[in-house]
């Protein structure tokens, strides 16, 4: 497969810089999405006005723009397919397999003190082999292909594993059939009403490989058009914001709001463009804990919704949107706390788990 030259892509325009700098914050928003989805709000209807643009604005954008990423990079390396796969074993299906592992021996030992709970419908003391194979593939549902293995934010690196495995047939895809075959990836994922893992996986992964296999530097562009495209950003976050809070039940509400995601992760790149090459180019400790905090931020967030429909349920809606913002900041900083204390501990455990990225 054809790659661009590096010298191609890294130009003024600092693209290895502004993707540099989104690794954080594209975290921050899988946080604030995790959150959001952890907090039973029913019949808290200012309160999900006001937290609709961190938790789901922001917070759905995050997976995308990880995957348009990965995609470019995917195609941007000089590395054979051969090595490209070798690389993602050690970076990927290592901590894929250890996490997962992890979380079953988790269910495991809480079945045998007494605290067992059923994983799609079924006890882990009656799983067979299959069972096993399939809890750290999509716990036993398939769910139209949006079902998740046991640590479920890792859906999207059991997708990306699977997407650089079939990138020889996706390379042909985008380069011979070039816009079409992306505009089809578009309408798919537009229209298909549930999360739709498997479209939006593809979609953005192929958008990002677009621009490497065209040769299109994504930061050229977006400073190029930088004016049109805020103003079209704020048009679709503007109408995404009223048809969800203020209208509700918008019949093509779901659209409006997919296509603000697309916007989005430009508008990030424009973003990460500037903040690249200026002193705030450099998030430090924030970008090497990234993908541990992406790792184990989960199980926080489940203990947040816990604490909410215990106590919190009936509080005021402000008092909620508060709990929700300083809940965001509090998994962060204990990811990050957690992290800083084993890496000066334990560094090997750090460095295993998250596939050497420490």
């Amino acid at each position: 497969m054809k790659t661009m030259a590096y010298s191609t892509v890294c130009n003024s325009e600092n693209l290895s810089s502004a993707i540099a700098w989104m690794r954080f914050p594209l975290i921050l928003m899988i946080v604030m999405l995790h959150c959001y989805c952890a907090i039973d709000a029913s019949g808290h209807s200012s309160y999900f006005a006001w937290v609709y643009p961190l938790g789901l604005w922001l917070g759905e954008t995050g997976v995308p723009a990880f995957f348009f990423i990965s995609g470019f990079l995917f195609f941007f390396s000089q590395k054979s397919y051969a090595q490209k796969l070798q690389t993602r074993f050690k970076t990927l299906l290592i901590p894929y397999l250890f996490w997962n592992a992890l979380i079953l021996l988790a269910y495991g030992m809480m079945e045998i003190i007494g605290h067992g709970v059923l994983i799609a419908g079924k006890n882990i003391a009656d799983y067979n082999i299959i069972d096993y194979i399939r809890a750290f593939v999509d716990r036993g549902e398939w769910d139209r292909g949006n079902g998740v293995p046991m640590l479920c934010p890792y859906w999207y690196i059991r997708n990306l594993m699977a997407l650089g495995v079939i990138s020889p047939f996706l390379y042909y895809m985008v380069k011979y059939l070039k816009y079409p075959f992306i505009l089809c990836l578009m309408v798919w994922w537009m229209v298909v009403p549930y999360n739709n893992m498997i479209a939006s996986s593809l979609l953005f992964f192929c958008l990002g490989a677009c621009f490497s296999i065209e040769t299109i530097n994504p930061v050229s562009l977006v400073r190029k058009f930088q004016r049109p495209l805020l103003v079209i950003w704020f048009i679709f976050f503007l109408t995404d914001w009223l048809t969800h809070v203020v209208v509700g039940g918008f019949s093509y509400g779901l659209i409006v709001h997919r296509m603000a995601l697309v916007t989005n992760i430009f508008v990030l790149l424009l973003l990460g463009s500037y903040c690249g090459s200026s002193n705030l180019s450099s998030l430090g400790l924030l970008n090497k804990s990234a993908f541990w905090i992406y790792t184990v931020h989960y199980p926080l967030t489940i203990f947040i919704g816990n604490i909410v429909a215990r106590y919190l349920s009936s509080s005021p809606d402000m008092l909620l949107w508060l709990f929700y913002v300083m809940s965001v900041f509090l998994v962060t900083a204990c990811c990050v706390v957690c992290y800083m204390v084993l890496h000066k501990c334990c560094p090997w455990i750090v460095s295993f788990s998250t596939g050497n990225r420490s």
